[in-house]
């Protein structure tokens, strides 16, 4: 069976986008936080003033389908991404080198990768977190998944005051997302990734954040894994297009 490393690009605004690494190495956590004293605010605070920012819970809530095309080069290699996602929890996702394209399929229970003409189910760890990743409304509610949130503090990265929220699974597994103070807007997040090598940090950036149907999407997002960066471009994000069950339908 193909090992799975799932690699998140949260461009979604409830949850965040699994995109397969090939290439895995070490990365440096080297982050300082800074606890601030006597902070009033709450993690469900941050969030639900993230989720204000990006178009509010009403506008979120209409959201049935979702089609996202990307573009973008990681170790010299050209990547053409498309993610598709159903309401709740449906998702399929291409990612195209050239020479190889892989395919992830979740349809709501069962989840799949395809690399080539080989197809291996995803299990146990992976599966789980597929699970959660494939959840279009997650942050309205990361509870109902059996995320636990906490504000753990606030967090300088380049010269902005960030809060960092940090959510942690029900295997313990924890990743830590950071909000503009100021806009309220995510800028980055940091994920545990458990691989055949071990257990490596992937930190995530996003910029650029553009309103498509009355909601905010960033569409420059920068991911780095060990040696490998992963630059990426939206190209196109299409919603309530009336996406059919069958497109998330796992081959026999």
């Amino acid at each position: 069976m193909p090992t799975v490393t799932i690699i998140v690009c949260a461009i979604s605004l409830f949850s965040s986008f699994p995109i397969d690494s090939i290439i895995v190495n070490s990365y440096p956590n080297e982050k300082t936080i800074e606890k601030s004293s006597g902070l009033e605010l709450t993690a469900e605070d941050v969030i639900d003033k993230y989720l204000q920012a990006i178009g509010g819970k009403t506008r979120i809530k209409s959201i049935v389908d979702r089609s996202t095309t990307m573009s973008g080069n990681v170790m010299g290699k050209k990547l053409s991404i498309i993610i598709q996602q159903k309401t709740p929890n449906k998702l399929k996702q291409e990612i195209d080198t050239g020479t190889i394209k892989q395919v992830i399929i979740f349809n709501g229970i069962q989840g799949v990768m395809i690399l080539g003409e080989e197809q291996s189910s995803l299990e146990g760890n992976e599966l789980a977190k597929l699970k959660i990743e494939a959840q279009m409304n997650f942050l309205l509610n990361p509870e109902l998944y059996g995320v636990k949130t906490e504000m753990v503090g606030i967090e300088i990265i380049d010269s902005v005051q960030c809060y960092n929220i940090s959510m942690r699974m029900e295997d313990s597994t924890e990743w830590n997302q950071y909000y503009e103070v100021e806009s309220g807007l995510k800028i980055k997040e940091i994920k545990s990734i458990k691989t055949p090598q071990g257990l490596f940090k992937q930190e995530s950036l996003f910029s650029d954040y553009r309103e498509v149907d009355r909601l905010k999407y960033p569409f420059k997002i920068t991911q780095t894994l060990g040696a490998q960066t992963i630059d990426l471009t939206v190209e196109k994000i299409e919603t309530n297009t009336g996406l059919q069950d069958i497109l998330f339908e796992i081959p026999e």
